[in-house]
C-alpha cells in the first residue's frame, strides 16, 4: 500500500491542531473580545481511490461562509487540479472544520469567501 501525503494550508500534528497565530497590539477603539476567525479543527480529507489508484496528484481550493457559531456553510469549490477529482472530498473534508468566529463590537459576526487549500500528493 503506498503512503499518501496529503498537504493542507494548516499545520495537523497528531490529533491536535496548532495554528500559528501573530496578536499585535494597538490602540483602536474595539470592544474587549474582539478579532478576527481563527481556524480552531481543519480535518484532512481523504485521499480519493481512484486517484490514488491512478497516480494522481493535484490540489483543490475550497470557498466557504465562517458562520456565528464557527461552523462552515455552503462549501464550494472554486479552483481543482486535475477539474472533477478532488472535489467531493476536499469539500466534505471542508464541512468538519470548526472556526472561532469573528467578533465585531462583541458580538460574532459571518464571514464570507473564506479559502482553502487542500494539496493532495503522492509519495
Amino acid at each position: 500500500m503506498e503512503q499518501l501525503d496529503v498537504n493542507m494550508d494548516v499545520d495537523i500534528e497528531n490529533v491536535a491542531p496548532r495554528a500559528n497565530i501573530n496578536i499585535s497590539i494597538g490602540t483602536g477603539t474595539m470592544a474587549q473580545g474582539d478579532g478576527e476567525y481563527l481556524p480552531i479543527v481543519k480535518v484532512a480529507p481523504i485521499y480519493p481511490r481512484r486517484a490514488q489508484t491512478r497516480g494522481i496528484s493535484g490540489y483543490c481550493i475550497v470557498e466557504y461562509t465562517v458562520t456565528t457559531s464557527g461552523a462552515i456553510r455552503d462549501p464550494r469549490a472554486v479552483d481543482c487540479q486535475p477539474s472533477g477529482v478532488f472535489d467531493k472530498a476536499s469539500v466534505k473534508a471542508s464541512l468538519k472544520f470548526k472556526y472561532k468566529p469573528r467578533v465585531v463590537d462583541g458580538e460574532p459576526i459571518e464571514v464570507a469567501g473564506v479559502r482553502n487549500k487542500f494539496t493532495y500528493e503522492l509519495e
